[in-house]
């Protein structure tokens, strides 16, 4: 069977090499021409996935219709942020038999469709996957075990996307709230950067973090119950356990992006230092108009977006969390 990857970033490459691993061939697709020499010629992507030696079974292309086509299951790992620049102009064109699994977590800013319902619309033929889940790449890649939430309609689909990741450090559990599991992965991204805020003022109270931990967690399930998803998922692998994993985990793009706000740096500094702004950011504006609309309130999320904006400073933004921004 060939897998095809669409974007060979840090989970692109990790989930790429494991299926691979897993005996699988896989044909990734990335826009860095250098990316793409590196792995079929040194078998690594030290700029994303440093230290790892990849599999002789992951190949890279620098075309995208020839994985879109050839593929019989397509996992999607590009930013929300590049979807339709690079997958609008193949809407239908992927294999008629292809799974797509999608593991981006974003919402646009103009549609407020999510990662997954933008997939599904570019799409519309092929069956989608969601997901979900603890999925740090750079602590899996290494044999670290962990376990995800896939999410789908289909069991027979959902069957043959856990065939192709479960190992003895990787495994998957079967989900039928898509809409919950992706909104889990999207909503992590934004409180994992408030919790970056206490590290990068060194505060380490395992009281603040679990009191933080415990009313982002509200907010998650309460904008999610209202956009559809159940309660539990929440409180499940791809709510909490991703919760916990994205906010605690030294890799996280999206904690050291509220590392560096607490240093006293500003977002253009910030781009030009990591690259390009993480998901937390780049959805966190959606998600506060959708909630909005459905009369939700996000005091926590609220008060991430005004640090950002500069409208006040870190530290009161570490004060008077626990109070709900209450003037």
């Amino acid at each position: 069977m060939q897998v095809g990857i669409i974007g060979l970033g840090n989970l692109g490459t990790a989930v790429g090499n494991l299926i691979a691993d897993n005996g699988y061939d896989v044909l990734g697709w990335e826009y860095n021409p250098a990316v793409v020499a590196e792995v079929n010629e040194h078998h690594t992507n030290h700029h994303y996935l440093p230290q790892i030696t990849l599999s002789t079974r992951l190949e890279a292309t620098s075309d995208l219709p020839a994985v879109l086509t050839a593929s019989e299951v397509i996992f999607i790992a590009l930013p929300s942020v590049y979807f339709q620049s690079t997958l609008g102009p193949m809407r239908g064109r992927a294999h008629p038999e292809a799974r797509i699994v999608n593991m981006a977590k974003g919402i646009d800013k103009v549609t407020g469709l999510t990662s997954f319902q933008m997939l599904n619309d570019l799409f519309p033929a092929n069956p989608g996957i969601m997901l979900s889940g603890p999925s740090v790449a750079n602590e899996f890649a290494r044999h670290m075990p962990t376990t995800v939430v896939i999410a789908g309609t289909n069991k027979t689909d959902l069957l043959l996307v856990s065939r192709l990741l479960d190992n003895d450090y990787f495994r998957t559990r079967f989900s039928d709230d898509t809409i919950g599991v992706e909104l889990g992965g999207v909503l992590k991204n934004i409180y994992a950067t408030g919790l970056g805020m206490f590290d990068g003022k060194n505060i380490h109270s395992v009281n603040f973090r679990a009191v933080y931990l415990n009313l982002a967690l509200e907010e998650m399930a309460s904008f999610g119950v209202a956009m559809g998803a159940k309660l539990e998922t929440f409180l499940y692998l791809s709510g909490m356990g991703d919760l916990l994993a994205t906010s605690l985990s030294e890799h996280s793009h999206n904690r050291r992006l509220g590392e560096l706000l607490a240093q006293g740096h500003h977002l253009p500094e910030i781009k030009e230092m990591m690259g390009v702004l993480p998901e937390g950011y780049n959805t966190l504006q959606a998600v506060l108009y959708i909630a909005e609309k459905l009369h939700v309130s996000l005091p926590l999320a609220k008060g991430l977006w005004d640090v950002i904006n500069d409208r006040y400073a870190v530290d009161r933004f570490i004060s008077s969390f626990i109070k709900g921004f209450v003037e």
